[in-house]
């Protein structure tokens, strides 16, 4: 998979990766992501840590792509 370069981008790369779709709820959408941090090491206390410290939703996506692409080359 091509590295991403725009926000867009990134936002497809991870949603494809999580197999997601538009349509899910705010909860399930939320399950996914705990689920998907704690694959690259980020457990749900951490996640919430780093958004209550002022991280963007964007800033988390992009770490999470991050350590999946370093999971992957680990591989």
């Amino acid at each position: 998979m091509p590295l991403a370069t725009s926000d867009s981008e990134i936002y497809g790369v991870v949603l494809t990766r999580l197999r997601e779709s538009h349509d899910l709820s705010a909860y399930e959408s939320i399950e996914r992501l705990v689920q998907t941090g704690e694959a690259v090491g980020l457990d749900a206390k951490a996640l919430i840590g780093m958004l209550d410290r002022g991280t963007t939703l964007d800033e988390l996506l992009k770490l999470i792509q991050s350590r999946l692409d370093c999971l992957e080359e680990a591989a």
